[in-house]
């Protein structure tokens, strides 16, 4: 047995990984802070990460526009998600075409644009329009001083909005981006989920050109993965292409509803910067892994996934954790629905959002605890999967599997 595996959020090369480790230069060049402002920095970011991990519903709509958690902001949290991000846009199938345009909706310092840039150099020479959108304009002229540290003499341009993701927009987008913004939308709806979903998803949805696509990343919380599961649902219903991370537009296994599982994606932090793990632990908030949610849609009749004849397509979802019997275990969706992949004895797990597709299994069992059909993965004599998909010991959790 063969099996075909490609990587959602592959190890970034050195490129990525030395502008990424340089991105402190970039905010002292750009953004440079005053001397009881570094003094007071650590404190500031506890103090915004406790608000931003609370209650959203009480957070104020404009907390970027007061510069201490504005300063917190851009030296923690940004470069965190330059590096999740980062790691996400290298894996993900982005084209764009010349003059294309990008719309990102709670642009805030225009992190979506800096990532891409960082994450894709084949991508740095087209000639793309930004039109970036936020109830707070500091937060996006501050990214703007920030892209151009970063990418001086881009052909990329910078269109700043001040407004809402009601906000009505002329131009069409190519790829339409929300990060880290449905959570705070939703979070203080009236509504119920789905009526606001419904709602949302139309009004994004019309911002789109004819071959436009949609990417929604939110933290990997359960909240976040029950709203984006219903809004794949109102996305199927309309017709449109789910291209990820769902490998299948049948139920979703992983609702976060009843205390279901939900999608979201962990891995490691050990390839995001040095000074911004010694930050990290200086504000005591280290880091051992980051993790996201996110869909990704494509206009009605976009090509998605779909597997070759006697296939099966699976997307690894979790880390692997110990089973009693020896090997490991990771939780996976199909089709088929909830998976357990099983690496026993020469066999290897998958990373965190690798896609395999293999053969179709004619004879699945159930796992007693989980209720998801068993997997077996083939062994490594067999199947050579990359160096990153190994298995790291030191992060797994016991399980039993019965």
């Amino acid at each position: 047995m063969s099996i075909k595996v490609s990587s959602l959020f592959p190890l970034p090369p050195a490129e990525i990984t030395k502008k990424l480790e340089n991105y402190l230069n970039i905010l002292d060049k750009a953004v440079p802070l005053r001397s009881k402002h570094k003094t007071e920095l650590p404190y500031a970011i506890r103090d915004l990460s406790k608000a931003l991990t609370g209650e959203r519903s009480s957070l104020p709509k404009d907390y970027m526009g007061d510069p201490r958690s504005l300063n917190a902001y851009l030296r923690y949290f940004l470069p965190w998600n330059l590096y999740r991000l980062s790691r996400l846009f290298q894996g993900l199938d982005i084209n764009l075409p010349d003059n294309g345009i990008i719309i990102d909706l709670g642009a805030g310092p225009l992190t979506v644009a800096q990532a891409l840039w960082i994450a894709r150099p084949d991508l740095r020479e087209k000639k793309l329009t930004f039109i970036n959108v936020d109830r707070s304009p500091k937060p996006m002229r501050e990214g703007a001083k920030l892209f151009e540290a970063l990418a001086s003499k881009s052909p990329w341009r910078m269109v700043n909005v001040k407004g809402g993701p009601s906000s009505k927009i002329r131009e069409r987008a190519n790829l339409l981006v929300t990060a880290n913004m449905v959570n705070e939308a939703a979070s203080g709806m009236k509504a119920p989920l789905p009526v606001w979903s419904a709602k949302f998803c139309q009004h994004i949805s019309r911002m789109l050109a004819p071959e436009g696509k949609m990417l929604i990343i939110e933290p990997g919380i359960r909240r976040s993965g029950r709203t984006l599961s219903v809004m794949r649902n109102e996305f199927i219903e309309k017709g449109y292409s789910i291209l990820a991370p769902c490998p299948h537009e049948e139920e979703c296994p992983m609702t976060a509803e009843h205390g279901k599982p939900w999608c979201h994606f962990n891995f490691d932090s050990n390839h995001s910067p040095v000074w911004l793990q010694k930050l990290s632990a200086r504000c005591r908030l280290e880091k051992d892994n980051v993790s996201l949610s996110f869909l990704y849609v494509g206009q009605p009749g976009t090509p998605s996934p779909v597997p070759h004849e006697g296939e099966m397509l699976i997307r690894a979802i979790t880390d692997s954790f110990r089973i009693d019997d020896g090997g490991y275990g990771q939780y996976a969706c199909g089709a088929e629905g909830l998976l357990l992949l099983l690496a026993k004895g020469g066999a290897r797990s998958i990373f965190p959002g690798g896609l395999l597709g293999m053969p179709i299994q004619t004879e699945m069992e159930e796992d007693l605890k989980s209720g998801a059909m068993i997997v077996e993965l083939p062994t490594r004599e067999k199947h050579k999967l990359p160096r990153e998909d190994a298995p790291r010991e030191e992060r797994k959790t016991p399980r039993k599997i019965k």
